[in-house]
């Protein structure tokens, strides 16, 4: 290997196997996270600039641009309504809670 192996002379190829061992790992690990990041990117702009293209794209035909998903729109584009939640009555502020100075003088 080189300088600054640990092993001696005679185990080096031992060494570099080993050392071709976890590149192959570490790409496998790191291989396809990079190829999702690579294809979402050529995905994001293949999708830009098939909106902006003239005479074909979205925007040439009063297309409106895509968006996510609303949670508090519904498809119409009606508002939707908040839940009626009823709030226990365990959940009241108790006087400890109460900060010193707005307790009263016999509490304290």
């Amino acid at each position: 290997m080189g300088w600054y192996s640990l092993l001696p002379t005679h185990l080096s190829d031992i060494e570099g196997w080993i050392s071709s061992i976890f590149m192959l790992l570490g790409l496998v690990t790191i291989g396809p996270w990079a190829l999702l990041l690579i294809y979402d990117f050529a995905y994001y702009v293949y999708r830009s600039c098939a909106y902006h293209v003239p005479f074909i794209g979205g925007k040439a035909q009063g297309k409106r641009r895509p968006r996510a998903p609303s949670l508090t729109q519904r498809p119409s584009g009606r508002k939707r309504d908040a839940p009626n939640v009823p709030i226990p009555p365990s959940t009241a502020i108790h006087q400890h809670e109460l900060a010193p100075e707005k307790r009263s003088y016999e509490q304290r």
